[in-house]
């Protein structure tokens, strides 16, 4: 239900502010203001959603009235409706938080509903983009990721308690007088690039003292005509001493290569196991790294984008519904990345115990939760029981069958009815292989190692929708649960997943 205080010394104005309104809104109740002590009253009841008030009133005026509002409820949407008002007090009205200003006349009557619900809903998405913003801070800071923005000038903008954390300053303003990144200098390195970004690692001497390494991830960008450089933050100390420590015994092997052969042998092999391990996590490292600051950098910026051109401009209704539609679009696909990039984060660090998981209930309890997506694209899935068991984590095989199985019924041609096979068969070397089969579009040869990595997408969002951390899960998963997992594929002849299970201990 919309409660709106309507303030006006007219009782016929107000009625026909009162007939706009209730022609618009379908359930909205209305409380007419006609005195400063009706004011005061309502002030504090605080039962009112937005406020239509005239400029011009017996006991007072809509400037004091939209001023008083705002000072006690800044997000409360104020609509001045009057036609003694001028430029001057319209610029003023606007600089004071005023959400829209409509003449009284009878063809600007239509427009007092229109310029409400724009407000209300301009709101709702304010307030859904900044809990949008908690999510991505609590995000960052989770990961231990720490963000800034700076001017031109090498001031400090804003960042979050992580960035001072990892830099030892205690506040943005101590941060000003002793500027440890010399973020001047990055600025105008990145105005002479083609590109005006750049990724580093560099070490760093806090003010206590102490030195630490960082990745430095840095890209300019341009608001409100003033370009700022944005950049992310993050502690790379305890890889660089690995690196130096494996520098370090390196050179004690070579020393040693003569006397005892056969034990730098068996040493460089674990040596080379050991790399191995470091470089596929600063692979993954880099890849999430990159992603945070790159892929849901995106829609924020759509939002940033149009929310400006909503801000700066005087848009006819229609342009501004479909560019507070482009905002919703993008603060949802935004969710939806942090939403999928939580999932990959708890699947690699989780404790998993292992079992042995009977597949049959497993796939049983997947495609039950699929139940809705299997009617509505009128799949079928045909499962050729029995299904053995495997070693494994219950929870984990739902998200990886889960994920297999949703992509065959998405990943189809249109008009096509999505079918789909899960069978299961022992390997030469007594390992289990689960299949699930499709008659979807097909993967390409080149493209069927890159599809298990975060964010691949092969497809634009308007064809097939998702974040491209679907396949990302199902690898990771597999890897906790020491399977394997790949594809059988050709471009419009469907594709063959397979996970690889172990049978027992």
């Amino acid at each position: 239900m919309l409660h709106v205080l309507v303030i006006d010394d007219n009782k016929a104005d107000r009625a026909l502010v009162i007939r706009e309104l209730k022609r618009e809104f379908a359930q909205i109740e209305i409380q007419e203001i006609l005195d400063e002590k009706e004011l005061a009253a309502a002030l504090t009841a605080k039962q009112f959603n937005a406020v239509v008030t005239d400029y011009d009133l017996r006991w007072t005026n809509g400037l004091n009235i939209l001023r008083t509002v705002k000072q006690l409820y800044p997000y409360c949407p104020v609509i001045m409706f009057t036609g003694t008002g001028s430029e001057e007090i319209a610029v003023e009205a606007m600089k004071s938080g005023l959400d829209d200003y409509v003449l009284k006349s009878q063809s600007k009557y239509i427009k007092l509903p229109i310029s409400l619900r724009i407000a209300i809903e301009r709101l709702e998405n304010r307030r859904s983009s900044e809990l949008l913003e908690i999510r991505l801070r609590r995000l960052l800071n989770q990961l231990q990721i720490g963000t800034f923005r700076a001017n031109s000038n090498g001031n400090y903008i804003e960042s979050n308690t992580v960035f001072l954390k990892l830099l030892g300053i205690d506040n943005l303003a101590q941060l000003q007088t002793r500027d440890v990144l010399n973020i001047r200098e990055y600025y105008s390195m990145l105005e002479k690039l083609p590109e005006p970004q750049q990724e580093l690692e560099i070490e760093l001497q806090r003010p206590d003292g102490t030195l630490v390494w960082i990745a430095l991830s840095m890209t300019l960008n341009e608001i409100d005509k003033e370009k700022v450089l944005d950049g992310l933050i993050e502690d790379i100390t305890a890889r660089k001493q690995v690196e130096l420590e494996r520098q370090q015994l390196n050179s004690m092997l070579e020393q040693r290569v003569i006397e005892r052969t056969a034990e730098l042998e068996a040493t460089n092999r674990a040596l080379d196991e050991t790399n191995q391990k470091l470089v596929i996590a600063n692979q993954d490292l880099e890849t999430f790294t990159y992603s945070v600051s790159h892929d849901l950098r995106s829609p924020l910026r759509a939002i940033q984008g149009f929310g400006t051109i909503l801000q700066n401009q005087q848009l006819e209704p229609e342009r501004q519904k479909k560019y507070l539609q482009r905002i919703i679009i993008s603060s949802q696909s935004a969710f939806r990345l942090i939403d999928d990039l939580l999932e990959y984060s708890r699947i690699s660090r989780s404790e998993l115990p292992l079992r042995l998981i009977d597949l049959s209930s497993v796939v049983a309890e997947v495609l039950m939760q699929l139940e809705s997506t299997i009617q509505q694209r009128q799949a079928t899935v045909q499962v050729e029981e029995p299904l053995p068991q495997v070693i494994g984590n219950y929870t984990i095989l739902i998200q990886i069958i889960s994920n297999l199985v949703n992509n065959a019924i998405k990943f189809v041609a249109p008009q096509v009815k999505p079918v789909v096979r899960i069978y299961a068969e022992r390997t030469f070397n007594n390992k289990i292989r689960l299949w699930i089969e499709d008659n979807g579009i097909g993967i390409a040869q080149n493209y069927q190692e890159r599809i298990f990595t975060v964010f691949t997408r092969l497809h634009s969002n308007d064809e097939y929708p998702g974040t491209g951390i679907g396949l990302a899960i199902v690898r990771k998963g597999a890897e906790r649960l020491g399977a394997l997992v790949g594809v059988e594929s050709q471009p419009g002849q469907g594709s063959r997943f397979w996970i690889e299970f172990s049978a027992e201990f």
